[in-house]
C-alpha cells in the first residue's frame, strides 16, 4: 500500500563554513550602505542590523565596527571574546574574508586609546590616569606582573577591582594582549615610586616586549607539550602519557571532565574530533613519526577546500591521537576518512568527537 504521506527532509543544521560564507555574502551586499552611513556620522543606527545578522548567522560572537587599518576607510571586528574556541573558529572567519574597498577586518579586537575613558561603578569614577600600576618582569614566561592602586581601592572588594582593571587592559592592549603580556595582578600601593599612570602601560608593554625580542603568537599558532600519568578512570583517551596541542585548553577540559565534555563549539557548525589508532600500528620508536606522516595527510586534504586544522597529537598506552577541529561537518570526515584508508590503517580505527553530545555520531573504520 502506497502512502499518502511524504516525508519532508530535514536539512542538517549549516557547517561553520556554509555559515562564514552567508556572512561574507550578506555584508558584501551591505557594505557600500553601511560605509556611507558611518561616513555620515550615524553608525549607531546600524546596531540592531548587525546584531540581528550577527546571532542569526555566527551566534556567540561579538562584533564592533571601528578605523580601518593606518586610519583610513572602516573596519569590522568579529571577535570570539576571549573564548579560545571562538578566537580560532574566528581566524578562519577572517580567513574566508574578501577584499573589499575601504574596508579592513579582524578576528580580536585591536587596542585601543584608554586616555580620557571613564568608567563608573557603584558610585565611584575611575580615570586611567588615577589609576597607578608598578610594573615587575617576569623574564621566564616573558609576561610583566602589575601591582595596580587607585585611592578607591579601600571601598571595594578585589572581585570588582579586578572588574575595572580588567576593562581598561583589555581596551589598551587588545583582546590577544592581556593574556599575552600581563602575568599576576594584585592591588595595592607597594613601590609607588616606580609606578606611572594606567594609561601609559601600552607603551611601556611594547617597549618591553620589543626589547627583550618576546613574541607571541595567535590563538592556535603556539604548540604545547604535555605529560600526565595514565588515569585510574576508564573514560576515552585517559590512557595518555604525552599530549601536543595548540588548543590546551581543550585537553585540560576534557580530562577535567574525564570525558564528558559539553561541546565547546556548540551552535557553530564546526567540530572537535580525534582520530584514534591502535597503538600496535605505529613502530616502536617511530611512533611520532608515524603519527606526524598520518596528520600531513589528513591536514592536507582538509586544507585542499579548507574543511579544517590539526590542533594537536597524543601517544597512550593503548592508542594514538590525533586532534581535529573541522569547519565543514561531513566533507571534512570524509575527508579524513579517505586519508586514512590510504595509510592503511587497522580496522578498530575510529573517528570520535569531542563533545558528548556528538558521541553516537562516531565513525568506525
Amino acid at each position: 500500500m502506497l502512502s499518502l504521506f511524504r516525508r519532508k527532509a530535514v536539512r542538517p543544521p549549516p557547517t561553520f563554513n556554509e555559515r562564514v560564507d552567508a556572512f561574507w555574502k550578506w555584508f558584501r551586499e551591505v557594505a557600500p550602505r553601511f560605509f556611507k552611513t558611518i561616513e555620515a556620522g550615524h553608525c549607531a543606527t546600524l546596531s540592531d542590523e548587525t546584531s540581528a545578522k550577527v546571532d542569526e548567522i555566527l551566534p556567540g560572537f561579538a562584533w564592533v565596527f571601528g578605523p580601518g587599518a593606518e586610519g583610513r576607510g572602516h573596519s569590522f571586528t568579529l571577535s570570539g571574546e576571549g573564548n579560545i574556541h571562538r578566537q580560532l573558529l574566528a581566524l578562519h572567519w577572517l580567513a574566508r574574508a574578501p577584499a573589499l574597498d575601504a574596508w579592513t577586518f579582524y578576528a580580536a579586537r585591536q587596542p585601543g586609546e584608554i586616555k580620557g575613558h571613564v568608567i563608573e561603578m557603584e558610585g565611584l569614577r575611575f580615570d586611567p590616569k588615577e589609576i597607578w600600576v608598578t610594573p615587575s618582569i617576569d623574564e621566564k614566561d616573558e609576561r610583566i606582573d602589575i601591582t595596580v592602586w587607585h585611592p578607591a581601592w579601600e571601598q571595594i572588594e578585589d572581585r570588582r577591582k579586578g572588574t575595572v582593571t580588567f576593562l581598561f587592559l583589555d581596551e589598551a592592549l587588545g583582546e590577544y594582549g592581556t593574556d599575552w603580556w600581563i602575568g599576576r595582578l594584585d592591588f595595592g600601593k607597594g613601590k609607588l615610586r616606580e609606578s606611572f599612570p594606567l594609561e601609559e602601560l601600552a607603551g611601556y608593554v611594547a617597549g618591553t616586549s620589543t626589547a627583550r625580542g618576546w613574541k607571541k603568537f595567535s590563538p592556535g599558532e603556539s604548540w604545547t607539550l604535555l605529560e600526565t600519568k595514565r588515569q585510574t578512570q576508564d573514560f576515552p583517551r585517559a590512557d595518555i602519557i604525552t599530549q601536543t596541542t595548540a588548543v590546551p585548553r581543550l585537553f585540560a577540559d576534557f580530562m577535567d571532565a574525564s570525558g564528558d565534555l559539553a561541546d565547546p563549539l556548540a551552535g557553530t557548525g564546526a567540530d572537535y574530533v580525534y582520530v584514534s589508532i591502535e597503538s600496535g600500528f605505529f613502530p616502536k620508536g617511530k611512533e611520532v613519526a608515524t603519527r606526524g606522516r598520518i596528520e600531513e595527510a589528513i591536514e592536507s586534504a582538509l586544507k585542499s577546500f579548507s574543511g579544517g586544522r590539526c590542533i594537536g597529537g597524543a601517544l597512550g598506552v593503548e592508542r594514538c591521537y590525533v586532534d581535529l577541529l573541522l569547519y565543514d561537518g561531513p566533507r571534512s570526515l570524509e575527508a579524513i576518512r579517505q586519508a586514512l584508508r590510504a595509510h592503511l590503517v587497522p580496522p578498530g580505527t575510529m573517528i570520535e568527537f569531542f563533545a558528548r553530545e556528538k558521541r553516537a555520531n562516531r565513525i568506525a573504520l
